[in-house]
Parts: C-alpha cells; structure tokens; sequence
C-alpha cells in the first residue's frame, strides 16, 4: 500500500476527519529505556477532533504494551461501533519537554507517523499532526532533516500532502531533529483530536 492511502487510513483510525497530511519516515530505532511512560497515559477517554467543525464522538483506551509503548484502540460512535484494529503509540520526550508520539499500525511495519502530545489542564491529551507548510519545503528543510540522521526525504505534492523521511533515525536524532530551528520553523501542528478522560 502506498504511504499516502495508509496515512490517510492510520489517521482516519485516530478520528481526524479532514486531517489529511502528515510526517511519516522509516520506523526509527527506539528501545524501551529511550520511551516515556507519562503518569495518567492509560485509561480510558473520550476521543474527538479539537474542531468545532465536527462533532463526531468516540470512545478510546490506551493500554500499556510491551516495551514502554500502548495500545490505543478507538470506537466510533461510543459503544455502539466496532472497535478499530488497534495502534501502537511510542512516547519519545523531546528536548522541549514536549513529547513527540511515534504511530504505527501494528501489522505494517514499514512506516510510522508523528505527532505532538501535550497534556491540557483537565486531564486530556492532545495530538497534533506534524506537517510541513507549503513554503518551509526547501533546502533548508532538506539539510536539516538529513543533518540528523536522515538519508532522504520526499515531498508530497498532492492533496495528502504525505511528506516521508528515509533512514534509520534514533531517539536521539528525533530530538536533535525537533530541535534544529530550520526543521521547527518549517512545521505546523494544527491539525488535533484530543483523548479526555472518562469520569
């Protein structure tokens, strides 16, 4: 399956209607010691688009997985739906105190995706997407991406905007890459859903 139709597929599983770019790369190379395990991560939520837009409600749980990772399973519709094949999220703190999610399809071990998580005042958590902006697509971006371990990188001109990175990146070079002002200063993060606590 091509990178565009899986990411578009991964993040429709993560209920981000309209969220149709992303960042994905080779899996990097994480170990368990290299992962956050944040107090409060696992439980269960509601799960919705941080859009007013789109009302759309669901039920999710995130569950402590082997290696320091989770499960976070969706159900659309609360209880009436049908579960969505789970994914696997991997927390890597970055240099910011931000932690950066690592997601991936359990059964396709090719590519993953990220996003930014940060933790709201009430309890919830809240992934944004990590997108290039139309404009930050040059040279600079280029080099700084290959400065940190990357070999290449593809830009996605299409509608999905499916922006990927070749290489075998670390967690170290994933905070060094998220820290470099020519790589930070050419992404946006808008794009959301947010996991608030069950009561």
């Amino acid at each position: 399956m091509k990178i565009g139709a899986w990411c578009k597929g991964l993040l429709t599983i993560l209920p981000v209607l309209g969220l149709a770019a992303c960042l994905s790369s080779d899996p990097p190379k994480l170990d368990a010691a290299d992962l956050a395990t944040p107090d409060g991560f696992a439980g269960d939520y509601y799960a919705a688009p941080t859009s007013d837009r789109d009302d759309r409600s669901a039920t999710a749980t995130v569950a402590p997985a082997d290696g320091n990772s989770y499960l976070l399973t969706i159900v659309e519709n609360g209880l009436q739906g049908a579960p969505d094949a789970p994914v696997t999220i991997r927390l890597v703190t970055l240099n910011s105190g931000l932690l950066l999610a690592v997601v991936s399809d359990p059964d396709k071990v090719g590519d993953v995706i990220y996003s930014i998580v940060t933790k709201a005042a009430d309890g919830s958590w809240v992934f944004r997407s990590v997108d290039f902006k139309d404009q930050g697509r040059d040279r600079h971006l280029t080099e700084a991406i290959r400065r940190h371990g990357a070999t290449a990188v593809s830009y996605d001109s299409s509608d999905m905007k499916a922006d990927r990175i070749e290489g075998n990146l670390t967690a170290a070079n994933l905070r060094a890459l998220f820290s470099d002002l020519d790589f930070v200063n050419a992404i946006e993060t808008q794009a959301a859903f947010r996991l608030t606590p069950k009561p």
